[in-house]
């Protein structure tokens, strides 16, 4: 099997393997008892976080480990919105119309609490566009969250460009507005800066860059506020209560050391087999891409495409007995056949979206994957459009 659904979710990479397995044996210490154990336990938690600070570059006083980054998300959106409501802050909150349900979901409750949310529409290849995101900007903004990559279209958001607009008009109004951004389609794949990029806060997935599933990070940026949503023990400093996961947080440490020295070389590759498959495919009759058309605005390794009058799933299933792993759109909704709300967002026909597939290159995929990927794919599509001809 190639295996190349890595949007979804990447193998444990050998070495965060290796590196937690102690933890789950021998030094199964609570990082929060004072005996040896415990002691170990908590040194394994800072190395984590340092390697995880070192990756993103801030500091490790702000890294907060998580279960996943719908969590960080939740927590970031909600936890500042009791913030904000706390100091009688406005409540306004800017997002957009393809965020991750990790992003919408918390919107639309805080619709119900009485905030108001903008969401921004993006163009036919799936951007913002920066005149409209300025406009939606007023005196009664208070946070913003935007994607930095989506996972199913592959468009990287011009967030460089969306934090400084923030940045110049929290400074126009006179309060601060909160700018949350989900990264998590980011690590390994383009570099993370956190000195350089001026976000409030930004949340990864372990499981997306070679660690387990079940742990996520939430970076927060010193000395901005955000309250509780979880109560209990007070670990990660009040904002996730509940005994650390201390094997998970020891694989998501070393799962960042890994992509740290391998992103430069990782994003090349990814970038040269992304363009040769486009270019394979993009020549197969019925075929379009969904997304950036210029790869270089586009998540390294990442594919999607839509067909006409074809049927995602089913190339997914074909694909399959043929020994690929792809995708027909999302892995958060495996099972529904019905268009995404990203592919409607950027005006795809439902007919098209239907057909969507999304193919996304990792860091364990070889040269030889993509051969066998466009001599499969070119297969199954002619096989297809052979039998809708008879």
């Amino acid at each position: 099997m190639i295996y190349l659904d890595n949007s979804a979710t990447t193998k444990v990479h050998p070495q965060v393997l290796a590196a937690m397995l102690p933890y789950l044996n021998e030094n199964f210490g609570n990082p929060s008892s004072i005996h040896g154990q415990g002691r170990a336990a908590r040194a394994a938690v800072d190395n984590a976080r340092q390697q995880a600070a070192s990756f993103l570059g801030c500091q490790s006083n702000e890294i907060y480990f998580s279960s996943c980054a719908t969590m960080s998300n939740n927590v970031a959106l909600l936890g500042r919105a009791r913030f904000i409501e706390a100091n009688g802050l406005p409540k306004h909150l800017i997002t957009s119309t393809i965020e991750h349900p990790a992003i919408l979901g918390p919107a639309q409750f805080l619709e119900t609490q009485g905030w108001r949310v903008t969401y921004l529409s993006v163009d036919k290849q799936g951007f913002i566009r920066l005149d409209d995101f300025a406009a939606a900007l007023s005196s009664d903004t208070s946070m913003v969250s935007i994607m930095w990559a989506n996972n199913e279209i592959g468009v990287v958001q011009p967030i460089f460009e969306i934090a400084a607009l923030v940045e110049k008009h929290s400074q126009s109004i006179g309060h601060e507005i909160f700018l949350h951004t989900d990264a998590v389609q980011v690590p390994g794949k383009l570099p993370i800066d956190l000195s350089q990029l001026n976000v409030s806060s930004l949340s990864l997935s372990g499981h997306k860059f070679g660690a387990p599933k079940g742990i996520g990070i939430l970076f927060l940026r010193r000395l901005v506020n955000i309250m509780p949503i979880i109560f209990g023990g007070g670990q990660e400093m009040g904002l996730f209560a509940g005994t650390e996961s201390v094997a998970d947080i020891v694989g998501i440490g070393v799962a960042s050391s890994i992509a740290q020295g391998q992103q430069a070389s990782l994003e090349r590759r990814l970038r040269s087999y992304q363009k040769q498959l486009f270019e394979h495919l993009l020549a197969l009759p019925g075929v379009s891409i969904t997304g950036p058309v210029d790869v270089s605005k586009r998540l390294p390794g990442h594919v999607s495409l839509a067909l006409s009058n074809g049927e995602g799933e089913a190339l997914v299933l074909k694909s399959d007995l043929r020994g690929l792993a792809l995708s027909s759109g999302s892995a958060c909704h495996q099972g529904i056949i019905e268009p995404s709300h990203v592919l409607r967002a950027i005006g795809i026909s439902e007919e098209k979206a239907l057909g969507a597939i999304r193919i996304s290159f990792g860091a364990d995929n070889k040269s030889d994957d993509v051969i066998k990927a466009m001599s499969v794919l070119e297969q199954i599509l002619s096989k297809s459009a052979k039998a809708r001809s008879i």
